[in-house]
């Protein structure tokens, strides 16, 4: 009891203290303003930000590495949030410049750019000021939750309210190509202009990129000869996603058996899963079992996987695009649909399906290449599903064209 109130009082200061910092820091903002407004937007200026700052990854990195190699001059500042400044600065191409998030400095930063980009809703801001350009590239591809305000009932309200706003300041948005959601608009209360011809973050999947496929092999220290499994569950709110080492063990035989490969299992947490990683995998001391979860980009690892184990996850998307071959393993499929909501029953998929452990690794016995890729391009035709392996470029010679004007 006594542990349970220490907890409220602990998260409650925790908010307190947060609010008062955020109000301040909007206070300094504001009082300095009247002489903001006397500074030009840097048209070569672009302010970036993924996750909520959580480092250089998804869709806004593969769009700045476009741009990086196309103009020298630009100005790209990213914002993290204070332990990424300190754990992953070194992840970052030099040329960019890193401003921890949610400070002033931040927000000067924001109001003097000429370009915003973001994968999440933006949730500390200056004013949008009247030349400058908002790209919102959302961070998800073809998927089966629903989302935005196809979930409204199940965000809360403070979040629907802060998704309106970006919206309204959004100038272009990125979204999948796919027929499974009418009307993308309305689904993120939104009415401005849409980009449907690709996700930037698949560039490097569709294209099958072989220098990201053998950075991924030499971090792990893995030989060519070997094959990946990519197990990657997805998050369930209020509770641990269950994995068991046996069974992972009893998936990379069965695999090996049946396509006569020597494969390794990499097991990838959802980010919101890593803070619970020993409860979850425990200790694994299995040298053909790698925990991947701290690998720091996921489009590399899916770029270098040969076969995707997942449940719910939109990591579907990535498997669509690329032909790669794809397992669902759903073992808690009537509760989570329950909870979660899904828009396409899971054996509507391409994909096997299965609900239990004795059902998957009958799945892999039974698997047929060509009766799988017929299965796959007949769905992805049926809902419009195509990938350019152009969108970083489309992206960002669109931003150049934003910055010329």
């Amino acid at each position: 009891m006594i542990n349970q109130v220490e907890s409220k009082l602990s998260r409650l200061l925790f908010v307190f203290k947060s609010l008062f910092l955020r109000v301040g820091r909007y206070a300094v903002f504001y009082c300095c303003y009247p002489f903001l407004l006397m500074r030009p937007i840097n048209k070569n200026k672009i302010v970036v930000s993924s996750y909520f700052g959580k480092g250089y990854g998804d869709n806004p990195k593969y769009i700045c590495e476009y741009l990086l190699s196309k103009r020298s001059d630009l100005e790209i500042v990213w914002l993290c949030k204070p332990e990424v400044l300190k754990t992953q600065a070194n992840l970052f191409p030099k040329e960019i410049r890193l401003v921890k998030n949610k400070s002033v400095k931040a927000l000067i930063e924001l109001f003097t750019a000429k370009i915003w980009i973001d994968n999440s809703r933006k949730s500390f801001y200056p004013p949008k000021r009247k030349n400058q350009f908002y790209l919102q590239t959302w961070h998800a591809g073809f998927g089966l939750k629903r989302i935005e305000n196809n979930a409204a009932e199940k965000l809360k309200p403070r979040y629907v309210k802060l998704a309106k706003k970006d919206s309204k300041m959004c100038d272009l948005l990125v979204f999948e190509s796919s027929s499974l959601f009418k009307d993308i608009g309305k689904m993120f209360w939104y009415d401005g202009e849409i980009f449907r011809e690709g996700v930037p973050r698949n560039d490097i999947i569709v294209n099958n990129d072989p220098a990201i496929i053998k950075k991924v092999y030499n971090y792990y220290d893995l030989s060519m000869k070997k094959r990946i499994i990519l197990y990657a569950p997805t998050f369930r709110a209020g509770q641990l996603v269950k994995v068991n080492a046996l069974f992972l063990e009893e998936i990379r035989k069965t695999f090996s058996e049946k396509f006569k490969e020597e494969y390794v299992l990499f097991v990838r947490l959802h980010p919101n899963d890593t803070e619970n990683k020993e409860l979850i995998l425990g200790n694994l001391k299995n040298p053909n079992i790698i925990d991947a979860s701290s690998y720091n980009d996921m489009q590399e690892l899916l770029c270098a996987t040969d076969t995707l184990v997942t449940d719910y996850s939109s990591t579907i998307g990535e498997a669509l695009v690329s032909n790669k071959k794809c397992f669902i393993y759903a073992y808690d499929y009537e509760k989570y649909k329950k909870n979660r909501g899904l828009v396409m029953d899971l054996i509507d998929l391409p994909f096997p399906v299965t609900f239990n452990q004795g059902g998957f690794i009958e799945s892999v016995k039974t698997f047929n290449m060509d009766d799988y890729l017929t299965k796959v391009t007949a769905f992805k035709d049926r809902l419009g599903i195509s990938e350019s392996g152009h969108a970083s470029q489309s992206l960002g010679d669109r931003l150049l064209e934003e910055m010329s004007k």
